[in-house]
């Protein structure tokens, strides 16, 4: 089923019918920063990509009370965003909004991707003045308790693996990003049985083997007879690993598809899996063959 667009009158943000509708990421950035730049680079990006985006438009860097609406759609959301730029710290709305991703996470809710704009992770972690100053303020407002609960999810995000400008412009940067949430997006896309029992010894014997740590390229073959769970074992195994690459796919029934359409199917759709491009133009089977490789 096709879920429904509309704007929210109250937040302006993207929303998709009830309150209880799911969102694919959700932004938290300070608006005066980043909202006519960099983020809204990233979100037109996302949105091209056919990626639902929660986003407060309107925002709330005036001094109104934050809404119920902006809690539940992180708690509605599989990925947040948020953008670290020089004020973020100065707004109590948007450390609120991190205090609350960071501890949805720790339930495995939720996935957390920083980009630090403008600052270094050390300037969130506190190691300098640009955000420790910021709570220094906060202290006098809304009290040590809850400034240390913000302190402590800001040395926390530090600790997970985020992106930095380095020197690329803000398009670049946003396509990069928009990439790696569609396959972060697309791990849990092949379906498999509920209650597997069993699978486990073969699973991490299969991952082993592969040890995605190392930068060659590696094949496995899965044989036996009809019936006894290989395209399950791939399956686990795929979903379990595809996190960690850039790209990724899966085409099941390779020598079926391939009898009842052309080679070139396939290697279109495996090309459309790795880029998230739907309309793969290739004119030969050698063509196919070096697109993929580039």
């Amino acid at each position: 089923m096709k879920r429904k667009r509309s704007s929210s009158p109250e937040t302006g943000s993207t929303s998709h019918g009830s309150s209880g509708t799911e969102y694919d990421v959700f932004l938290s950035f300070r608006g005066p920063d980043t909202r006519a730049n960099f983020t809204d680079s990233l979100y037109r990006t996302l949105v091209d990509k056919c990626i639902d985006v929660f986003i407060d438009k309107q925002g709330i860097d005036v001094g109104e009370e934050i809404g119920p609406e902006i809690f539940q759609a992180i708690d509605n959301s599989k990925i947040c965003i948020p953008i670290f730029s020089r004020d973020y710290a100065s707004s109590s709305w948007c450390l609120r909004e991190l205090e609350h991703m960071m501890q949805r996470r720790k339930t495995n809710e939720l996935e957390v991707m920083p980009i630090f704009y403008d600052v270094e992770p050390s300037d969130v972690k506190l190691e300098t003045r640009v955000y420790a100053d910021a709570l220094t303020l906060h202290k006098e407002k809304h009290g040590a308790e809850i400034v240390q609960r913000w302190a402590e999810a800001l040395r926390e995000v530090t600790g997970i693996k985020g992106w930095d400008t380095e020197n690329r412009g803000d398009g670049t940067l946003a396509h990069l990003i928009a990439q790696k949430v569609l396959v972060k997006l697309k791990v849990s896309c092949v379906d498999i049985a509920d209650h597997l029992v069993g699978m486990d010894g073969s699973v991490n014997e299969v991952v082993n083997l592969l040890n995605v740590e190392f930068e060659d390229v590696r094949l496995i073959g899965l044989w036996g007879m009809g019936g006894i769970g290989k395209t399950t074992l791939a399956k686990v195994v795929y979903n379990k690993l595809s996190s960690n690459f850039d790209g990724c796919g899966f085409i099941p029934n390779v020598r079926e598809a391939s009898q009842g359409s052309s080679i070139m199917d396939l290697q279109r759709r495996l090309i459309s899996d790795f880029t998230s491009d739907t309309e793969v133009r290739i004119s030969s089977i050698d063509h196919g063959k070096n697109t993929i490789k580039k």
